[in-house]
């Protein structure tokens, strides 16, 4: 069952991700705000604190 799940989410995954325009090396990211651990994140206000890096673990604390 939990393979089910995961498929179906990489398959959604998949397809949002299709709709998104790729950036060129340089291009600055578009604004966005996201969840943390932290509260709500704005990338407008976290750059001019210095350069960032977005990481996604889509398998963090799942078993296998």
């Amino acid at each position: 069952m939990k393979r089910i799940i995961r498929a179906g989410a990489v398959i959604v995954a998949t397809l949002l991700a299709s709709k998104a325009a790729a950036l060129q090396v340089g291009e600055a990211a578009p604004g966005f705000i996201a969840p943390s651990t932290a509260g709500e994140i704005e990338l407008s206000r976290v750059v001019e604190q210095g350069p960032v890096v977005l990481a996604l673990y889509y398998a963090d604390f799942t078993s296998g």
